[in-house]
């Protein structure tokens, strides 16, 4: 009888022993999982705000492209021509202004027909 009961013991203890490191591991699994799981939920919060800081900067890089070609823009003599025929009403030698009407505006005639009337 005493090595039927040995082997009942035996199974016993390796069913045990299996439960308890079955329990452990489990244990162990579940710490890692608490320990790690607020980290990676952090991590990809910092992902999405990488992303959108990217986006944001190509936004800005685009933007400083369009301010370059104003810039070039507004520094040459096409921009500084045009803006001293709309603002000052200059005109080149040879040319006649032309002011249009307004409607329900009546416009006094110039004094001076061939003369620039913006001009001093």
């Amino acid at each position: 009888m005493r090595p039927r009961r040995r082997k009942k013991q035996d199974r016993k203890r390796v069913k045990l022993l299996w439960k308890r490191r079955f329990f452990l591991t489990a244990l162990i699994g579940v710490i890692c999982i608490l320990l790690f799981l607020p980290l990676q939920i952090k991590i990809w919060g910092m992902k999405e705000e990488l992303f959108r800081l990217r986006r944001e900067e190509q936004a800005v890089l685009k933007r400083q492209e369009e301010l370059r070609e104003n810039l070039k823009y507004y520094a040459s003599d096409a921009f500084v021509e045009e803006a001293a025929r709309r603002e000052l009403g200059l005109v080149k030698p040879g040319e006649t202004l032309i002011v249009p009407a307004v409607p329900g505006k009546v416009q006094p005639p110039p004094e001076n027909p061939g003369k620039n009337p913006y001009a001093d």
